[in-house]
């Protein structure tokens, strides 16, 4: 079992593409290549405007994702602003079954994005409205790894 825990805050930079969260990632080095890894991961975030989107990662490759679709983002998690959200932070939560099929380390790791517009913000571990205020809170996030016998 591996386990990290984010608690700083954290914003992403502009642009559309996704970006790993920092010290949102976790390393396992499976003993068996037919082991399953159960991931187990939850994340705060917000925004104070448009589209965001999130994808849990196995090393560079997207897991837990809605199938391709036209257009459409392949995304764990999804959340579309409206004029009142920069108050809230929302968890995007679960758990996901993977079979990396290695006895190398793999690195599970979130990423965050916003694939419609690079004028859109997303914000990890805390609100869109991020005043000095004792009603403005900062959160926690994490990802927990574990290793299932095959």
């Amino acid at each position: 079992v591996r386990s990290v825990t984010k608690t700083d805050a954290y914003q992403k930079p502009s642009g559309t593409s996704f970006v790993d969260v920092p010290n949102l990632a976790v390393t396992i080095t499976p003993t068996r290549s037919d082991s399953k890894i159960l991931v187990m991961y939850d994340m705060s975030w917000s925004t104070s405007s448009g589209h965001i989107s999130c994808r849990m990662m196995r090393d560079s490759t997207a897991i837990k994702v809605g199938d391709a679709a036209g257009n459409r983002t392949q995304a764990t998690g999804q959340w579309h602003y409206n004029s009142t959200d920069q108050y809230d932070t929302a968890q995007v939560s679960g758990t996901h079954m993977d079979s990396p099929a290695t006895t190398s380390a793999v690195t599970y790791k979130m990423q965050v994005g916003t694939p419609h517009s690079a004028s859109y913000d997303v914000r990890v571990n805390y609100q869109g409205d991020d005043t000095n205020l004792a009603w403005v809170g900062r959160t926690a996030s994490s990802i927990t790894v574990m290793e299932v016998s095959g």
